[in-house]
Order: structure tokens, then C-alpha cells, then sequence
């Protein structure tokens, strides 16, 4: 256990080395003589340190697991010369004390002092914290020190100012990726919309019409499903989402919506499977975009022509669960942690699938409004299941 740790830099460093050794040493009732020897070995190891080192540091420990426990000092040191001439100038504290070593890691130096407390002092875990709570709780033994700890919380606020700046930059850094992405997004299918939309203003057959038509409502949704996230991430984040919430029967209410989600995934073959209906108090219109989003993701994240299973169930304390399976290639655990943050995409799929990874994040917002839960499980090889828990009306 650290008792207490003291900068050693300059001269006016020594004194304090030596005075919070011998106070340690004194609360732990060692004798006058192991006081004064072990403190003053102290004293010259950090003179040592202070004249041939840079950026000090001694720690006053209690090492050991049961009786009998070692009083010990841990100076560390950066060194700026051999390790020779600091060992010849360390003579005199070797020889204070029953155990002393030194050693070297790359540039970093250590010199270790241990003495060895008599049983006498029954050394506790509550005494040692009584020490430990001393030095953290007593005033600067000197002015000298005072103005030290003064310098370090200036220090410490200077640092934590720096680290906001870091942050600040880096959240614009992320707005402006954002913007660029939106941008882009919002760019392309308005750019095939006006496109189609030409040629369908000068075709003459009604089915090439039809067909042209057809992708400019596919793109018109796209745009207008962008936009949507664009204005949801701004209102969910600060508390202005809106609901219109309304008794609702649930198969019902998910059957007038089943051919909506066959348009969203034509390539799939969609499986349905529904429990025995409930009645939900929810906004129709937000509870659907969460699971158009959700149904869309597995579309967009397994193969053509595998399966897209939608069941309901219960969970025991009688909410209703719907669950949304998909056969692709499925998350790994790090991926499920983070599958539902703001902007968070699967990095191997970027390139196959665009967006803004929003979807999620939103969805899970609307679902907690909505006093339920939205989770993500997967096996890592076999698909993806999501699951959306709703309270339903007793």
C-alpha cells in the first residue's frame, strides 16, 4: 500500500522526503533510530537523483502479505548519465539500510530501500489506511510545498482545458464528415430523381412511364427517408420528439403494415409468424419506421433470396416481443456493443452498403420513449436477430 508520494526535483525537495519519511515512519511506530536511518537514506538516494537525474519521485510503501511486513521507499528516476556515477554516490545509503537495489529499465531508473517492521508495530490494513488518509488529508508541510500543490492544480486544470479543446475539435471534426456524407446522400438520389423524372416526361408508352415512374418513387423515398433521420437524431437527442400514442391492436395494426415491408424487401422472402394479438399504446407512425429500419437492415445485410423471419412473442412479464431474423453473415461481439451508437457502421460493409448509420440509434431512442427495449443478438456466423420489447395494456 502507497502511503505517500513525494516529486523530487530540486533541493527544497529533500526536506520534504525527509520529513513525510520520518512522519510515516512515526505513525507506523518504528523505533527513533529506524526512523532516522531509513529517512536519511532517503534523503540521499533523492540527492543522488535530484544532482544526476531528471523527474524524481519517491513513494512510501508497506509491502507484504502477512507478517512481517517491509517498510519500503521506490525512488524512480529518468536518467541523464551512466548508471556508474550515480551508484558510487549511493554508497552511504546502502549502507543505512538492510536492502537496497538498484536497477534500470531502458532510461528508466529505480533504486528500492526496505526495512523490515517488527511485529511490534502490528501493522493492520486499518492502520496503514489511518497513515494513508494522514497524508491526504494534511496541510503542505512548508510553504515550499503549498506553492508545489498549487502549481499542480494549476497544472491539472491547464490539462483539462487541453483535453476539452482536443474534444471540441475532434465533435467538429465529426460534423463536418457528417455534412459531407449528408451532403453526398442527399445529393445522388435527387440527382436520379430529376433524371427519370425527365425521361419520363418524354417517353410516350405508358409502361416505360410506369417503369420510370416507379424508380423515381423509390428514390423519392430514399430522399425523404434521409431527411427523416436528419431531423429524428436532432429531436431525440434534445428531447423534442413527439408522439402521437394511441390504443392500438397489434396484429392488426402489423398486418396493414406487412405489405409495406414485401415493398421494402422484394429480393427476400419474407416469413411472418404472429402470436396472439395484443393492444399497444404507441405512435403507429414512429413504432413503424422503426421496424421499416430494422427490416430494411436485414435486407440490406443477408443475401437475396434467404429468409426474413418477423415473430411475436411474450416475455414474462407479459410485454410483447417482436423479433426480426435475418440469415447473413451475422455480428461479432464488438460490433453488437456497438450496433446501435450514433453513426456506427459495420466497417466491412461500408463500401457494399450507403448510409448514414443513424437508423439504429434513432430506432432504440424511439423504442425507449416508448418505456420498451431494442437488442441485438448474433451468433457471429448464422444472422442477426433484433428484438423490439413493447409494454402492452393490461
Amino acid at each position: 500500500m502507497q502511503l505517500v508520494k513525494i516529486p523530487v526535483e530540486n533541493e527544497m525537495d529533500l526536506t520534504l522526503a525527509y520529513k513525510k519519511t520520518i512522519t510515516a515512519c512515526d505513525l507506523l511506530g518504528l523505533s527513533l533510530s529506524t526512523r532516522t536511518a531509513f529517512a536519511t537514506a532517503v534523503s540521499e538516494v533523492c540527492r543522488e537523483v535530484i544532482d544526476k537525474t531528471e523527474n524524481g519521485n519517491v513513494s512510501i510503501e508497506v509491502e507484504g502479505l502477512r507478517e512481517p511486513f517491509h517498510l519500503a521507499a521506490i525512488i524512480t528516476f529518468l536518467e541523464d548519465k551512466e548508471m556508474g556515477s550515480l551508484e558510487q554516490g549511493l554508497q552511504y545509503a546502502r549502507k543505512l539500510v538492510p536492502y537496497f537495489l538498484l536497477s534500470a529499465i531502458g532510461n528508466q531508473g529505480t533504486v528500492a530501500l526496505k526495512w523490515t517492521i517488527p511485529r511490534t508495530a502490528k501493522i493492520t490494513k486499518i492502520k496503514l489506511m489511518g497513515v494513508k488518509e494522514y497524508f491526504e488529508s494534511v496541510g503542505p508541510a512548508t510553504p515550499y510545498e503549498e506553492i508545489r500543490q498549487q502549481n499542480a492544480e494549476l497544472y491539472l486544470i491547464n490539462e483539462q482545458s487541453e483535453i476539452a479543446l482536443l474534444h471540441l475539435e475532434y465533435l467538429n471534426q465529426q460534423k463536418s464528415e457528417f455534412l459531407s456524407v449528408a451532403s453526398h446522400e442527399l445529393k445522388t438520389p435527387l440527382t436520379i430523381l430529376s433524371a427519370f423524372t425527365q425521361l419520363a416526361l418524354r417517353e410516350d408508352s405508358p409502361i416505360q412511364m410506369r417503369l420510370y415512374l416507379k424508380k423515381i418513387a423509390l428514390q423519392a423515398l430514399k430522399m425523404q427517408t434521409l431527411i427523416q433521420q436528419l431531423l429524428d437524431i436532432a429531436k431525440v437527442e434534445n428531447g423534442q420528439a413527439h408522439y402521437n400514442n394511441e390504443q392500438v391492436d397489434f396484429n392488426a395494426y402489423f398486418s396493414e403494415m406487412a405489405d409495406l415491408i414485401k415493398q421494402l424487401v422484394p429480393t427476400h422472402q419474407l416469413v411472418i409468424e404472429l402470436a396472439e394479438t395484443r393492444q399497444l399504446f404507441i405512435d403507429k407512425l414512429r413504432i413503424e419506421q422503426v421496424i421499416m429500419n430494422i427490416a430494411g437492415n436485414a435486407a440490406k445485410y443477408s443475401a437475396p433470396g434467404t429468409c426474413i423471419h418477423i415473430s411475436t412473442s411474450f416475455a414474462e412479464t407479459g410485454d410483447l416481443i417482436i423479433v426480426v431474423k435475418e440469415e447473413g453473415s451475422g455480428m461479432s461481439s464488438d460490433e453488437l456493443q456497438k450496433v446501435f451508437d450514433k453513426f456506427y457502421r459495420v466497417e466491412s460493409l461500408i463500401k457494399k452498403n450507403k448510409g448514414f448509420g443513424m437508423g439504429l440509434y434513432i430506432s432504440s431512442k424511439i423504442i425507449n420513449d416508448h418505456g420498451g427495449e431494442l437488442w441485438a443478438e448474433s451468433t457471429g456466423s448464422s444472422g442477426s436477430t433484433f428484438k423490439i420489447r413493447l409494454p402492452v395494456i393490461n
